[in-house]
């Protein structure tokens, strides 16, 4: 798990990069940060919503003895669980471009 963390970190680090050299180091405001965070954190629960309902289908399956299908949900239950990771760390990222423009006040 440790290294995973640390994984995880060097991910939002590279991606307030790649979101820094686009967008610029820092929000012009703390109104800006929320909007930003907001709208990762929604992207992120619309892959959280779209593993539930996966998830759901899949339990389906496993009820109705169709491995099968069953099968495809889980490929797409690892996609989203994926992807919603990858939305965590932008919301991290964002996180951290939103403290940018205290360090360079500082």
């Amino acid at each position: 798990m440790k290294e995973l963390v640390h994984a995880i970190k060097t991910a939002v680090f590279q991606e307030y990069d790649r979101a820094a050299e686009k967008f610029g180091e820092a929000n012009n405001s703390d109104h800006e940060s929320y909007a930003v965070i907001l709208e990762e954190l929604e992207e992120a629960d619309e892959q959280r919503f779209a593993f539930k309902s996966y998830m759901e289908e899949f339990w389906k399956c496993v009820k109705g003895n169709d491995r099968k299908k069953a099968r495809s949900y889980l490929l797409e239950m690892q996609r989203t669980a994926s992807n919603a990771a990858s939305e965590w760390v932008q919301v991290a990222a964002m996180c951290h471009k939103a403290t940018q423009k205290e360090q360079a006040n500082l």
